[in-house]
C-alpha cells in the first residue's frame, strides 16, 4: 500500500482537479508528513465541511452542536459546569482544525477511486449553495429549539 505522499504525487493532476479552489494549500498539506492546522475548518467547522461538499459531516456537526447547546441550556446552565458545552465545542473545533485536511483527503481519495480518477463536476470543488443550505437548516433548527424551549430573542 502506497503512502499518502506517494498517492498525492501519483495522482497530482486528479487531486488538483478535485480540489480546484485553494488546491496549492491542500496538495502541500497532503504531501507533508507534518500535521497542518486548518484555521478555516476550526473557525467555521460546519460551514467548512459544507463548502468542501462534505455534506454528511456538516449535518452531523450541525446536529452535534445543536444537541450540545440543548444539553447546556437544559442541564448545565443550572450547575457550576455551565461552560461545559462551550468547552466541549471548543475541543471539537480544535480536533477538526487538526484533522480537517485528512478528512478532505479521504473524501478526495474515495471519490477519485470511485470515478476512475476522472471526477465529475458535482463531486469537485466547493459549494456556496451547500453553505447557504446549512445556514438555513441551522436557523430553522435554532428557531424550533427556541420555540420549544420557550426562549425568544425579544423577552
Amino acid at each position: 500500500m502506497e503512502s499518502r505522499i506517494e498517492y498525492v504525487e501519483k495522482h497530482l493532476g486528479s487531486l488538483e482537479d478535485f480540489v480546484r479552489k485553494n488546491s496549492k494549500y491542500y496538495l502541500e498539506s497532503w504531501r507533508s508528513e507534518k500535521i497542518k492546522f486548518n484555521f478555516a475548518a476550526f473557525l467555521f467547522e460546519t460551514l467548512w465541511f459544507a463548502y468542501r461538499k462534505m455534506y454528511k459531516s456538516a449535518v452531523v456537526l450541525l446536529l452535534t452542536n445543536l444537541l450540545i447547546n440543548l444539553a447546556t441550556f437544559l442541564f448545565l446552565i443550572k450547575t457550576k459546569f455551565f461552560m461545559g458545552g462551550t468547552i466541549l465545542v471548543l475541543f471539537i473545533r480544535i480536533y477538526i482544525g487538526f484533522k480537517a485536511n485528512d478528512f478532505y483527503f479521504m473524501k478526495a481519495e474515495k471519490i477519485l477511486e470511485k470515478r476512475g480518477f476522472e471526477p465529475e463536476d458535482r463531486d469537485c470543488g466547493t459549494s456556496m449553495l451547500g453553505v447557504v443550505i446549512i445556514i438555513f437548516i441551522a436557523i430553522v433548527f435554532q428557531v424550533l429549539l427556541d420555540f420549544y424551549l420557550g426562549v425568544t430573542l425579544y423577552y
